[in-house]
């Protein structure tokens, strides 16, 4: 029979944006925004006065949290201190674990279709259900692959466990090559009426994900070897989270069974792979803290320096992404050497514990179509952008020129944007250029009369930004013409689409407006039919997405600041946006993906309404 090794063949990581150090929680305490330090116990300690000699500049806070307790910062989604209507329009653990994913597959030189399955744990999910699994797929994945998404909420046990299940599914699946498991948690959500210091200088938010390979061993094994959870009753009191999200910890009772936890899996692991300690190269652990891991490496008998701590120290504890965050900075230091032997022990909320072991492998090669040209997957399609002359449009077909899609851009103007494309579409084989002027509801149908034997997979419609609609300045006129030309660019389109009709909308909007303008006018009625067709459009199979940018500053340079700050404050933005290169590839993923990063979601019947996620994201 075929023997097959199991690797980790890809990692990636993303935390939250804001770095929360332990300075800033030290002048909180300072300031009565946190409790329960008290820095007199610490000055007059014989350790400290100690630890004073060779480090003279150090605070009791510091010494306290960064020396005893092992923690230097950690990442939140939000500014410290956490407020719940700051983490409402913030990142969440989805996001985290959108990004943290993307990584993975890059890092791994993989297709998401190459992946068999997917099996996600977290506490902090976005919303109870459908599961983060299922949702993370739609970020990736065509939308009729029907590999298996798994979640579970395990908390700081949930990378092991996900790790089983993985070869579980393996031996029972002999097709299966690829596995992604991760973990992701906000763990900021859970501490906005905590006030203990301990809380805030232990949690951070973060993700972390990797690839499991199936791969034929040779004469050696390498990968993963024993694997084990286990279960301790007596500590399913002593940390959680209750109903209100609220985060509750006796920190004495979780060390007093963690320590046992950790030494008694690791030794069984190590029994079950017939290894001595001197064997191992690293640990790479959760729990996370010094109070605890230093007292295991001492019952031991290990050096802590081959106690993985680092993404302690800069992460904070993140649960159950603790240990795959640590083994995505190895690969990402270079200190994954072939034939290493690493010990990932873990005990933590709910009772759950248990260790794994790993050897790390001469070649992290896994099974896989290796895709790597971008948005591979428009190969062969056929895509119309309409309105292109303009800043968005000159973006698109920089980025589209790169694929292998058939793409015809059409131009209402004679511009530079429009001498850019040409030169674009000079360039390209799978190009080329449409110039026909289209302002009113005549020129709309003459130019469908002439694309009569014309169809596309996709079709774009980006008016909106285009300077066409921008010359009018009277209501009546832009509603009576630009108005008409999109409604019957529309219609008459719509029998023309395989499989997705994008519209880029206004941040005007959503403005709260004392009275209409010709942009917002013709925006919201083009909006309204969309929606209406939107039922016609899924009954052939095609998706409808109305895609209302952020505010940008070369997208928006025509507005005044007045205009400006009111679409603003309709998109719940906080700045101008600079970068609109973003917004051109959110705009080709909408063509093919279900869903797509910073972006939000809600439906119109069946249309998607797809904004820039705005608030907080400068």
């Amino acid at each position: 029979m075929k023997e097959f090794n199991y690797i980790l063949s890809g990692f990636g990581h993303a935390a939250g944006k804001y770095e929360v150090t332990n300075r800033m929680l030290e002048e909180a305490a300072e300031n009565d925004m946190l409790d329960g330090f008290n820095p007199e116990l610490i000055k007059h300690s014989k350790n400290y006065q100690a630890y004073l000699k060779e480090h003279p500049d150090v605070t009791p806070f510091e010494y306290f949290v960064g020396y005893k307790m092992g923690f230097q910062k950690r990442h939140h989604v939000t500014p410290w201190p956490p407020i719940k209507q700051n983490q409402d329009v913030a990142e969440n653990s989805l996001d985290l674990l959108v990004e943290a994913v993307q990584k993975t597959l890059d890092n791994a030189n993989l297709d998401a279709e190459d992946i068999d399955g997917w099996i996600v744990s977290t506490v902090s999910p976005q919303e109870q259900a459908p599961g983060i699994a299922a949702t993370l797929k739609c970020y990736f994945t065509k939308e009729d692959n029907i590999t298996p998404a798994m979640t579970l909420t395990s908390g700081c046990a949930g990378f092991n466990i996900a790790l089983r299940r993985s070869l579980d599914y393996f031996r029972s699946r002999p097709d299966v090559n690829n596995i992604l498991i991760a973990n992701t948690e906000t763990m900021s959500h859970f501490l906005n009426r905590k006030r203990d210091f301990v809380y805030h200088a232990t949690f951070g938010d973060a993700a972390a994900a990797a690839i499991i390979s199936r791969v034929p061993k040779k004469d050696k094994h390498e990968g993963v070897g024993a694997i084990l959870n286990h279960h301790d009753l007596r500590m399913i009191d002593f940390v959680g989270v209750d109903k209100d999200w609220n985060l509750y910890m006796d920190g004495g009772a979780v060390k007093r069974r963690a320590v046992p936890n950790l030494i008694s899996s690791s030794k069984e692991v190590l029994k079950r792979d017939g290894w001595k300690l001197d064997d191992i190269d690293l640990i790479v652990p959760h729990q996370t803290g010094n109070a605890i891991l230093h007292t295991v490496a001492d019952e031991l008998g290990l050096s802590k320096e081959k106690m993985y701590q680092e993404a302690q120290k800069e992460y904070g504890n993140v649960s159950g992404t603790t240990i795959p965050i640590a083994l995505s900075l190895l690969q990402e230091q270079g200190r994954l050497k072939p034939g290493m032997k690493l010990l990932c022990p873990t005990a933590g909320v709910g009772g759950e514990y248990g260790a794994w072991s790993y050897v790390v492998p001469e070649s992290m090669k896994a099974a896989g179509n290796k895709v790597k040209k971008p948005h591979s997957r428009l190969k062969n399609k056929k895509l119309l952008i309409l309105f292109a002359d303009n800043a968005l449009g000159v973006l698109l077909a920089e980025k589209l020129i790169e694929t292998e899609v058939e793409v015809e851009f059409h131009v209402n103007n004679d511009n530079e944007y429009k001498n850019k494309l040409t030169e674009l579409t000079n360039r390209s084989e799978n190009s080329n250029l449409i110039h026909y002027q289209i302002t009113s509801s005549g020129e709309a149908r003459q130019f469908l009369e002439k694309m009569e034997q014309h169809e596309w997979d996709y079709v774009m419609n980006i008016g909106l930004a285009s300077e066409t609609i921008y010359g009018f300045t009277d209501l009546a006129e832009a509603t009576g013409n630009i108005q008409e030309a999109f409604d019957r660019l529309s219609r008459g389109l719509l029998p023309k689409i395989r499989q997705t009709m994008v519209a880029v909308g206004h941040p005007l909007e959503n403005a709260p407006l004392i009275e209409p303008t010709p942009i917002a006018s013709v925006a919201n009625g083009w909006h309204g039919l969309a929606g209406s067709m939107a039922g016609e459009a899924i009954s052939k199979g095609v998706r409808t997405v109305w895609f209302i940018p952020a505010v940008y500053r070369e997208l928006t340079h025509y507005m005044s600041k007045k205009g400006r700050i009111a679409a603003m404050k309709g998109m719940h933005q906080e700045a101008l946006w600079e970068d609109i290169d973003q917004l051109a590839e959110r705009l080709i993923r909408s063509l093919y993906l279900l869903k797509v990063a910073h972006t939000n979601d809600r439906y119109e019947g069946p249309m998607i309404l797809r904004t820039d996620a705005c608030a907080f994201r400068k």
